[in-house]
């Protein structure tokens, strides 16, 4: 997920795709489990990172386009390029932990719809 603000300058945003190999050490950085600093040696000391890299053309805000759709137009050009999944969150979900009440609801959702399947047999 993009913070809007670089969406909203009125400039060129110039997207980049990258995506990681695991081959020789996966690159993800997961600050809960890890400090930066560990995280750079263990890059590092790894044989090789290893990454595909792609430029992709400059895009511009559409007439009529928000800063906001601008930002989803270009994380799904990326997203479409590197073959990544996309997902509605950023990388500080694992800060937060989800309420009892929405733990709850998904919880119920998924019983009714199993309910749902079987009733339908």
């Amino acid at each position: 997920m993009f913070k809007k603000g670089a969406f909203e300058l009125g400039c060129a945003v110039c997207p980049i795709a990258i995506k990681y190999n695991k081959i020789f050490v996966d690159a993800f950085w997961n600050s809960k489990k890890q400090s930066f600093t560990m995280h750079l040696v263990r890059l590092m000391t790894s044989w090789a990172v290893v990454c595909d890299v792609w430029y992709l053309e400059p895009q511009f805000l559409r007439p009529g386009e928000t800063p906001i759709e601008f930002a989803e137009r270009v994380r799904d050009m990326i997203a479409a390029r590197a073959g990544l999944k996309k997902v509605p969150w950023d990388g500080y979900l694992k800060y937060y932990r989800p309420s009892p009440k929405l733990t709850e609801r998904k919880q119920q959702n998924f019983a009714e719809s199993v309910l749902r399947r079987l009733e339908e047999k």
